[in-house]
Order: C-alpha cells, then sequence, then structure tokens
C-alpha cells in the first residue's frame, strides 16, 4: 500500500510539474500579445534640444497614438551618449524600455572610446532608422570665404594649413576627417559641450569652421548670421536647398551622412518587436511627421531593422578606417 501512495504521489507531482512548465510558454505569449500594458520609456543618451532628443520626442507623441499607452523620453547624457546606450542594454529586454541613439554612439564610439561597456552589435536588436541628415559645413559671415572650394584655398594660407574645427563630439571628429581625405582639409580640432556652444563660437568668431547637424544651424543660416558652404550628405538638404552638396562642390562621391535610430535590448521577444516595427514604420511614412522631419533638414528612415543591423556594422569598418588613416586613438 505504501509504495502504491508514493507512486501516484511521483506521478502526480510529475504531472503538475509538466503541467507547470507547458503554461509558461503560454504566459509569455499572452504578455507580448498585451503589450504594452504600462508606459514606454525612450532613453536619449544627450541632453534635451538635439537632433536625437528633438526626433525621440517627435516619434514619441506619435507613438503614443499608436500603442494607446504613454511614452515618455528620458535624457541620461554623459560620455559622448555612452552612457543612455549602457543603461538601455543592460534594461529588462520586455520593450518597456528603448533607446534613440546617434550613429555616433552606435558606431564610432567603439572606435573612440576605449572599456565601452556596451556593444553596438551584440547588446541591441534594431527596431528603426528614425531618420538621417547632413553636418554643414558651415563658416563664421567674417571669414572671407563663400563657398566650399574656396574654404579649401584658404585654408592652405592659414596658418600651419589647419583651420580651427570646433565640434560638438568626438563623432563629429572623424566627419571632419573625411575631408581631409576628400579635399586635403585639414583641422585643429577643438571639443565643445555641444552643438549649441559650437554655433556661439562661430559666431563669436572663436573658431573658424564648425561641421554641425543641420537642426542646430538651420535657424542661424536662414537668418543670414552664419554661411553654410556645403552638406556632407550625396542629395541636398531639404531645409537649405540652395547649399550644394561637398559632391556637387568638386568631390564626386563623396556621401556622408549622420543617423538616428531606434533600438531595444538584446532579446526583446519578436511579437514586441514586430508590433514596434510596424508602428514606427507607419509614423515615419506619416505626412505630418514627414514635413516636420524635412523643416529640420531630416530625411525620414525606415523600419527596415535587417538593413539597419548591416549599417551598423558597415559603418564600424568605416569608421575604423577613417581612425586609423587619421592617426585617432581611443581614449
Amino acid at each position: 500500500m505504501i509504495h502504491l501512495v508514493r507512486s501516484s504521489r511521483r506521478r502526480l507531482l510529475a504531472m503538475l510539474a509538466s503541467s507547470a512548465f507547458m503554461a509558461i510558454p503560454c504566459t509569455n505569449a499572452f504578455a507580448d500579445a498585451a503589450y504594452p500594458d504600462r508606459s514606454v520609456k525612450i532613453v536619449v543618451g544627450f541632453a534635451p534640444g538635439g537632433t536625437n532628443d528633438i526626433l525621440a520626442r517627435l516619434v514619441a507623441a506619435k507613438l503614443q497614438d499608436k500603442l494607446k499607452q504613454g511614452v515618455v523620453v528620458e535624457n541620461k547624457p554623459g560620455a559622448n551618449s555612452a552612457i543612455g546606450n549602457d543603461f538601455v542594454a543592460k534594461a529588462q529586454a520586455d520593450g518597456y524600455t528603448l533607446l534613440v541613439s546617434s550613429s555616433g554612439g552606435l558606431t564610432t564610439n567603439p572606435i573612440l572610446m576605449k572599456n565601452l561597456p556596451y556593444d553596438p552589435l551584440k547588446d541591441f536588436e534594431p527596431i528603426a532608422l528614425l531618420g538621417s541628415f547632413p553636418l554643414v559645413v558651415t563658416v563664421p559671415l567674417s571669414l572671407p570665404v563663400k563657398n566650399f572650394a574656396e574654404l579649401v584655398q584658404f585654408s592652405k594660407t592659414s596658418k600651419d594649413g589647419r583651420l580651427d574645427h570646433g565640434t560638438p563630439t568626438t563623432s563629429f571628429v572623424l566627419v571632419a576627417e573625411t575631408l581631409t581625405a576628400a579635399a586635403g582639409l585639414k583641422f585643429n580640432h577643438i571639443l565643445y559641450k555641444g552643438s549649441g556652444p559650437v554655433v556661439t563660437g562661430l559666431l563669436g568668431g572663436e573658431i573658424q569652421v564648425g561641421v554641425l547637424d543641420s537642426p542646430a544651424v538651420v535657424t542661424q543660416v536662414k537668418a543670414g548670421k552664419l554661411k553654410a558652404l556645403a552638406v556632407t550628405t550625396a542629395k541636398r538638404s531639404a531645409a537649405l536647398p540652395d547649399v550644394p552638396t561637398i559632391a556637387e562642390s568638386g568631390y564626386p562621391g563623396y556621401d556622408t551622412p549622420i543617423w538616428t535610430a531606434l533600438m531595444a535590448p538584446k532579446g526583446t521577444p519578436a511579437p514586441v518587436l514586430v508590433r514596434l516595427r510596424s508602428a514606427v514604420g507607419e509614423i515615419l511614412k506619416d505626412k505630418d511627421t514627414v514635413e516636420k522631419m524635412h523643416a529640420l533638414g531630416l530625411d525620414p528612415g525606415d523600419a527596415d531593422s535587417a538593413a539597419l543591423g548591416r549599417r551598423i556594422a558597415t559603418d564600424i569598418e568605416r569608421w575604423s578606417s577613417v581612425a586609423k588613416t587619421a592617426n585617432i586613438k581611443a581614449e
């Protein structure tokens, strides 16, 4: 009798354990299907007011309508966005903590920063390329040049053949160095704490040139307070249609856009990623979104996550080559 009772008990416990195990996938599937059931947070690794923050808030306002839940933007600036990026890389992979990252945070930080605490290729799931934009070669009104070709000639007559270049991040240094390879420009790089201070430096004549994100300079250029000589993309900016590209300025094939992406922590459930990609893809095709982005000089992206993943890997290789040529070391 004792043997039978113990045997029955063992069978019962095994059945219960099996039932519990089988229920787990169903519970997770239900949670994924219910996503989101609370607010979603988008982390930006820069202070408010910059291009990444503007894009994050534009998308967040539209995304909460799509998801029927609140979407809040939280700024975690510092270390060229590495602090915010690392925070999301280590966040719970449930779709409730997302990242808006600059291309620099994903493709140049691994090259310029020693002991980076996250891996752009291993720690994130790509959701969407939110937008891309040119950097604008911008100079003070007092600089005696009218176009990019004249800037190249002017640099040859300046002290030690170099221009004082103000930059908001070390990633923009790499973009400026592509102009060294393409046009022979050489720079004394002066690091500022953001695009705004660089613009102030240009207005005050502290520096001779800034290769800056278009939203930071559009207002000053249109007001006639700064001169925009060229843009770094293959096509002209919708916000500055009269400003030629560097390729049009005598350097065919030059194309160096900067971009911003929406990412999730690695391991985020596939159904959640599908929901987010679908919603953000629709937002990026929305007429109001497109018009607002064009006004800032931004080109809307798309939710082709596979293409975004390939772009991250390709850009890391490209910037590694630029840094090696320019003898720029990780710090």
